[in-house]
Formats: C-alpha cells, sequence, structure tokens
C-alpha cells in the first residue's frame, strides 16, 4: 500500500508507534547495563576478600554488640546508718509513797538534782493520828507483858514450894508469851508509821535533771500514784546517754560488744559524739528481723538532750565482702532477678542470682556471680542463652 495515498492521522498514528517501541528497547538495554555494572562490582568487592553486603547484615543480626563490666567484691569496710531516739541511761517517774497533800515543792522542770536532795514535801495530818494512836497502843501492850511477866516470874516461885498447880504455872508462862508477841507486833507498826512519816520528805533518788513536774501546793497525794497521771516528777539522767538500735539480721556478725560507734545529730552538723555497743538483746524481734543493741555515748558537755533523735553510724568490717554489680546489670522476671555472664568464647549463660543489700545504683549479689565474671550492661530481652555476641568492655 502506498504510504502516501493514506490519510494524515494515519500516518501520524504509525509515527508515535515507532517512536514507542524504540523508546521501550532503549530502557530495557538501559536496566541490562545498569545491573551489568552492578554485578562487576559485586564479583570485584568478593574477589579482593571482603564480605557482600547481605553477608554482614546477616552477621550484625547473628552476632549483636554488647556492652560489659568485670564483676568484683565490694570494700570491706561498709559504713551501716540506723536511726535512733536517746534516751537517759536512768529515766523514772517518781510517785508519792504515802497518803497527804503537797505542803511545798523544791524543784521544776530543768533543775539539776543530786542524789538524796529533797524536792517535795507531804503533809500527812492523818498519818501523824495513825502514829500517836500505834505509840499508845504499844505503851498499852507493854504494860500488859510487864504484868504477865510478873505473874509468870511469881507462879514459878510458888511451884517450887509446892503452892501451885503445874497447870497453873504453865497457863501464866504462856500468857506472858502471848503478851511479848503482842508487843513485838505494835512495835512493828509504830516502825512502820514512822518509815512512811520518813516518806513525806521526797527526795531524788539519783543525780540528774527534772523533765516533768505534776504537783501543786495543797495537791491531794496517794501511795503509789493511784492512777496513771497520779505521779509528782520524772527525773532523768543524761549523762551517759543511751541509744537503743534496731540491728537488722544481715548485720547481726559484724555488730559487736566494744565496739565504737558514733551518734549524728542534724541539729549539731559536724559533730560525731563517740559511743561503745555495750549490750545486746540476743534475740530478733520477728515482726522486724532486728536486734535491739544498746549504745552508751558519753555527754559530759550536755550538748545532747534526751528524748533527741538521730542517727547512730557503725563502721563494719567484713571479711568475705559480696559481689557488688551494676542495678541496670539486673533481669528482673517471672523467674526471679538475673545477670547475663559472657564466657571467654563470647557466649551468654543466663545466671540467677540471690541479691542482697541495694545501694541504689548498685546490688549486692549473695549467689550466681563470681569475681572476674563478665556480665552484661542494660541487657536485652532478644538475648538468649547461649547466643554468640561482640563483647566491649565498658
Amino acid at each position: 500500500m502506498n504510504r502516501s495515498k493514506l490519510p494524515p492521522s494515519t500516518r501520524e498514528a504509525n509515527r508515535s508507534s515507532r517512536f514507542g517501541n524504540r523508546r521501550r528497547v532503549f530502557l530495557v538495554l538501559g536496566a541490562i547495563a545498569v545491573l551489568a555494572a552492578l554485578g562487576g562490582l559485586g564479583i570485584r568487592f568478593v574477589s579482593q576478600g571482603g564480605t557482600s553486603a547481605p553477608a554482614a547484615v546477616s552477621s550484625a543480626v547473628r552476632d549483636p554488640l554488647v556492652t560489659y563490666f568485670v564483676a568484683k567484691r565490694g570494700d570491706p569496710e561498709t559504713e551501716l546508718l540506723l536511726p535512733v531516739s536517746l534516751h537517759g541511761v536512768r529515766e523514772i517517774t517518781i510517785y508519792a509513797r504515802t497518803n497527804g497533800y503537797v505542803k511545798r515543792w523544791l524543784v521544776d522542770i530543768g533543775d539539776r538534782v543530786t542524789e538524796g536532795q529533797m524536792i517535795a514535801e507531804i503533809e500527812t495530818p492523818e498519818l501523824g493520828y495513825e502514829l500517836r494512836e500505834a505509840k499508845a497502843a504499844l505503851n498499852q501492850v507493854s504494860a500488859n507483858l510487864d504484868l504477865a511477866r510478873v505473874t509468870a516470874e511469881r507462879y514459878q516461885s510458888l511451884a517450887g514450894q509446892a503452892a501451885v498447880s503445874a497447870q497453873e504455872v504453865d497457863e501464866k508462862t504462856g500468857a506472858y508469851r502471848a503478851r511479848q508477841a503482842d508487843y513485838e507486833a505494835a512495835q512493828a507498826r509504830v516502825k512502820r508509821l514512822e518509815e512512811m512519816g520518813a516518806f513525806s520528805r521526797v527526795v531524788a533518788p539519783f543525780s540528774g535533771t527534772i523533765v516533768a513536774r505534776n504537783v501543786e501546793v495543797g495537791s491531794l497525794i496517794s501511795a503509789g500514784g493511784g492512777s496513771a497521771d497520779g505521779w509528782m516528777f520524772k527525773l532523768v539522767q543524761p549523762n551517759p546517754l543511751r541509744a537503743m538500735v534496731a540491728v537488722p539480721q544481715s548485720y547481726m556478725d559484724m555488730v559487736k560488744i566494744g565496739q565504737e560507734a558514733s551518734i549524728l545529730i542534724r541539729e549539731r552538723p559536724g559533730a560525731a559524739y563517740k559511743g561503745k555497743v555495750t549490750r545486746q538483746s540476743g534475740a530478733f524481734d520477728p515482726a522486724t528481723r532486728t536486734m535491739m543493741v544498746e549504745v552508751l555515748v558519753p555527754n559530759d558537755s550536755l550538748e545532747i538532750l534526751p528524748g533527741m533523735y538521730g542517727q547512730v553510724r557503725f563502721v563494719l568490717q567484713n571479711a568475705q565482702p559480696p559481689i557488688v554489680v551494676s542495678g541496670n546489670a539486673l533481669m528482673i522476671g517471672a523467674d526471679g532477678p538475673r545477670v547475663v555472664a559472657i564466657d571467654n568464647a563470647n557466649t551468654l549463660h543466663i545466671r540467677k542470682v540471690r541479691l542482697g543489700r541495694d545501694y541504689g545504683r548498685e546490688v549486692e549479689i549473695l549467689e550466681g556471680v563470681a569475681p572476674g565474671d563478665h556480665i552484661v550492661i542494660n541487657p536485652r530481652d532478644t538475648l538468649v542463652e547461649g547466643m554468640r555476641v561482640r563483647a566491649v568492655l565498658k
């Protein structure tokens, strides 16, 4: 067919089809050239002893990079701080030992007293009446005793003359002995009342400081207090001071009698008051698993006062301190705490551990880790037993 005779529209369509086919051929040839070039680069890279990109990516996934540290024991010397309240070595509440009214009180709170010093006086009118009555009864019994003694002696003389019977002599002698017992009882009653009268003078049983007063002139006083609030004074001996410390069970072998301790008071910055452990309770409280330990602190300057709150500091020595690891080396899960260790072949091993004291950034490991072990820092959940890794020392 003569193309010149075709319509113009048909000639334009044929021309566009030819151009499209040529363009597709050029695109296919270009793609083949690019692939050939990439293949040549890959062949050259392998021929030079390198690793292909897919192989390198596979190796990185198979041997992940981890950071580790070397486990070591903690410091053999450790410091233990525990809260403590200070008390006087002797603290008592003074009650009256006789009934009456407060005639006068001689000391007030904050006053220093010495042993045997009178601190109050009680007026005891009823006791005075009882004492006079007891003395009168003693005189009466004494007169009856004298009469019984004379009668018994006379009957014993008459018995030698056979003027009275033996029965009568025995009766008079028995009456004399009974009067002797009455006299001793009356004497004992008088003595008791006199001693109770001496209790009208309330004295300090030891030297110390009056820290509380609960009486006024004219107050009714009952022997023994009569109630929980029936006391008169509270007395404290402030030197030395006694600190009762609750020591946890984990430190029981390191706190011993005779060991030095320091008392720290926040209101006395920079001061450390030295003391010594003097007693241990010898048993643990089953609720808190702590044992009470007594520390005596000399307080000659009276800078610290009974009732203050502070801290007691022990410097403890441990011949075999436990392993201490970083807190971010732990994996906490349903199986308990674990760590990830690395052996000499860069293989991972998951170990269960038993924890000791927690210091915040570090924690003690009592079981599961030995000195010199390589422990992974910040272990990921993807790490599993037996995995090979690339390990870097931190």
